[in-house]
Parts: C-alpha cells; structure tokens; sequence
C-alpha cells in the first residue's frame, strides 16, 4: 500500500497524540473523518480491489479461448484449465482481502464522523443551553458581582501598595504570563472553547430578553441561522461606532507596480506561498491572470489583518473589516477586493479562483457566496469562516490549525457540507514559539501546512490540484498587486 504511516494515531481522537505533520481530513460531502494518510490507504484498496474484478473478467476470456478445455478431474500441470483455476483463487482472495480491509478502514472513518458530529452537536447545544441560562441570570450576577468586584480592585490596589506595582503594569503582567506559559492560545482545548462561546453569545443575549430558548435555538447556529456569529458581530458594531470605534470608511485602490509574468501554481503550496503578507502599507491583494482576454481564468490571493487599531486608520485591512466582514455588512477590505478584481479585468463570467489567509479567507468566502463574480474554486487558510455557506458545486477547502484560535472565532460550522476541512495540529510535539504572538495562525505555519497537502495521497485533495489545472491550463500568465487605502473621515 501506499501513502505516508499514520503516526500518533490512526484516527482524529485517539488516545495518543498524533505527529504534527498529520493531516486530518474531513467534509466534502462524505461522512468520513480520518487522516489523510489513512483515507489515502482505503482508496488504493478499492482500486486494487477493482484491478482484482478486471482481472477476474481477463482470465474468463482466457479460459473460453480454450476449444477442447479438459475437465477439472482431468487435470494435469500441464493444463491451461489448472492455471487459469489457481490464478483465478489468487486473485479473488487479493479482491476479497482488499475490500474487507477497506470497509474496515471506511467503516472506522464513518464512525469517527458519527461519532464527532455527535459530539459536536452535543457540546454545541449545551454551549447554546449554557449561553441561555447565562443570560438569563445575568441581571442578578451582576448585582451579586458588584461587592465582590470592588472588595477585589480594593485587595488588588492594597496589594499594589505593598509590591510597589501599578494599575498600568497588567499589560506587562499578562504578557509576561503567555510567554511563560505559550500553550495557554495555542491548546486545542483552547480553540475549540472559543468555537463554542463565540456561538454562545446570540443565546446568551436571547436569555437576557427572556425570549424562550426553543425559539432562541430554532432561530440559531444550528437552526435557519438568523441569529448567531453575524448578529453578534452587527451587537459590537452597534455599540462600539457611537464611541468612533470599528467604523467604516470609503476605500480606494490603486495598482503597486507593473503587471509581471507568473506561471500558474500547480498545487496548495504554491496558493499559500503567493498570498500577500500582512504587512502595514504593503500590498493586501494579489492577482493572476491566465489566458486571454474573453477567456481568461483568475487567481485572486487576499492577505490578513495588516492593523489592529480599532480605530479608524487608513489600512483598510484592520480590525474594523474583520468584525464588519463577521457581520456581513460591508467591510472595507471585501470592497477594496472588489475594486481591485474590476481594475484588474475580471469579467462577471470569467472563472475565478479565490484564496485567502485570515480576513482574506473570510473575504474570500463571501466573495464567493456573493455570487459577484464566477468563483469556481476557493482555499482558504485560518480563516473564521465557518458560517459562510459557499455555493454547491464549488471546489472549496478551509485548511484550520486545530492550535489556532483564529478560526474558532468564525463559530461552530454551518450547514455547508460540501467544503473539504484539512486541520492540523501545529504544535502537537513541536515546542511552542514565545517571540510572537499566535503562531499556529500564522501565514508561514499555514504555508508549511500547505506543502504537506501537496504530498498527501489523500485522493480528493489530489482531485483539487487536478481541478486547478484544468481551471488555469498550463500557459504562464500575468500577476498584478493591489493595495486598498481607507478614505479619511470627514
């Protein structure tokens, strides 16, 4: 058989930990969950058991060019009939042998799948309970909180006193605290909290209202999805834009540099390698064209934050566009996209294939759940991008850390099963860095994770690279960068 060993553990869920170059492989319209490794093996057994078929029909057309075939009693090692006979028991024990092993291994992703939508669903309607009952209570916990907060900011200034610490030092204290301790973010437990809670806060909010939990859950993540991750987010912008934070401003975008010839990328490495870096003044988009005009196709690369003010500022890829884009109402980054795509010649009909990092994965999803352009593929890189459903149809991978948290802030997925999910765990036996923040987020952690998707044999990762090229043919083409600059506030 083929493939890479699958090492630490077979399946996601094991009880040892799995090597950080495992990669876990889930959705797309199949209810297996495994690694990519061990689904790769299960799809050469089905082709072995159909060489196995083939060849079982190859040796019936051998033994009918017999003219004068002996019967079996009269045997002798000689006869055709006696060869045909052992070579025919040999195979079907290959085919047999072959199918059984490769029912085990499907029937053990299977029931991986069950078991982790189970838990899933379960954990996401006891978080959604939990968020309820929250708010429900929330009024008095905060009367009860009042004594309790003002005894500790008393404790905690006399103990300032005596150390000689000062309110302004918690800054320091707490960033001297995930250096000591770097597992703090990047804990899968972690993650998976955050995905929860983020889902959370609808319900929670429902609570508070009174409005009765069956309706609050129907109306939810995963009910018709009204309510959830987006109206959460329009909650901050409501309250944060009368204080002049997380507003939104015009945007305009112009080219960086001269158009440059690029060859087309030929696999995930080459998609993650090409996304711009998040970069204050730089670039944020980057875009290729192959073929000519009137029957171009297109690769539009969208880069992540590049500022984190929540201020406004001219950067129009900063914290404002991310809790916008969350809220799908109009981020400047999705706009300044948009503009770029147009400048650069995209025509409505011409096929598109969208890739992003972060914010740009987010952007790039709704880009293609837009319908603006024809967006016939779409890769995405630690984006929180859960509750975007990307039309049927599409090719579409969402490659996640399972270490990084960026991802959980998209919420508990929607109802999108035809998106291919890769995670993996970064750091599952690598030290964690401590000179920067959220490094499982980070794009060069994604671009090794990328690679690694290149030389997997998992078959219906194959299938994208494969669809790729068929997309943007194998002629070089040209690349074009643009840069989105916020307008300034009147």
């Amino acid at each position: 058989m083929t493939g890479r060993p699958v090492t630490g553990r077979p399946v996601p869920g094991g009880g040892e930990r799995g090597s950080s170059t495992d990669l876990v492989v889930s959705g797309g319209g199949s209810t297996l969950v495994a690694t990519d490794a061990l689904l790769a093996e299960a799809a050469t057994l089905r082709t072995l058991q159909a060489a196995a078929d083939d060849w079982q029909e190859r040796l019936e057309q051998i033994r009918s060019l017999d003219s004068e075939p002996v019967p079996a009693p009269q045997w002798t090692d000689g006869d055709i009939g006696l060869s045909v006979f052992g070579a025919e028991r040999a195979i079907h024990q290959v085919g047999e042998r072959s199918g059984a092993l490769a029912d085990a291994l499907v029937s053990a992703a299977e029931g991986y799948g069950r078991a982790e939508r189970s838990a899933e669903y379960l954990g996401g309607l006891g978080g959604f309970w939990l968020g309820y009952a929250i708010g429900r209570v929330a009024p008095f916990l905060v009367l009860a909180a009042v004594p309790a907060l003002a005894a500790g900011a008393i404790g905690w200034l006399l103990s300032g006193v005596v150390t000689g610490s000062r309110p302004g030092d918690a800054p320091a204290t707490a960033a001297r605290w995930l250096a000591q301790n770097p597992r703090a973010l990047t804990n899968p437990i972690v993650p998976a909290a955050l995905r929860l809670l983020v889902s959370s806060v609808d319900d929670a909010a429902a609570g508070v209202t009174a409005l009765p939990f069956p309706v609050s859950f129907a109306l939810g993540d995963q009910g018709v999805g009204l309510l959830g991750v987006t109206t959460s987010a329009a909650g901050v912008l409501a309250v944060a834009r009368p204080l002049g934070l997380l507003r939104e401003t015009g945007v305009t975008v112009g080219r960086v540099g001269g158009p440059t010839p690029a060859g087309p990328p030929t696999g995930f490495g080459d998609l993650a390698s090409r996304i711009p870096a998040a970069v204050s003044g730089g670039a944020q988009v980057r875009v290729e064209r192959y073929g000519p005009a009137g029957s171009a196709a297109w690769v539009v690369y969208i880069g992540g934050t590049a500022e984190w003010s929540p201020g406004v500022t001219r950067e129009p890829w900063d914290l404002s566009s991310n809790v916008a884009a969350v809220a799908e109402e109009g981020a400047g980054s999705y706009r300044a996209v948009l503009e770029a795509m147009r400048e650069a010649g995209v025509q409505r009909a011409d096929p598109v294939v969208q890739v992003g990092h972060s914010q740009g994965g987010l952007v790039a999803s709704q880009l293609a759940a837009s319908g603006e352009f024809n967006t016939v593929m779409i890769a995405t890189f630690g984006a929180p991008n859960g509750q975007v459903d990307v039309p049927a149809g599409l090719h579409a991978v969402s490659v996640e850390h399972s270490d990084d948290i960026v991802p959980a802030l998209g919420g508990v997925g929607g109802r999108d099963e035809d998106r291919l999910v890769v995670r993996r765990e970064v750091f599952a036996t690598e030290p964690v860095p401590v000179d920067r923040a959220l490094p499982a987020h980070a794009l060069s952690a994604y671009r090794e994770t990328a690679r690694l998707m290149d030389a997997s044999p998992e078959p219906r990762l194959r299938e994208f690279r494969s669809a790729l090229e068929t997309v943007l043919g194998g002629k070089p083409g040209s690349m074009s960068r643009w840069r989105g600059v916020r307008a300034s506030e009147n």
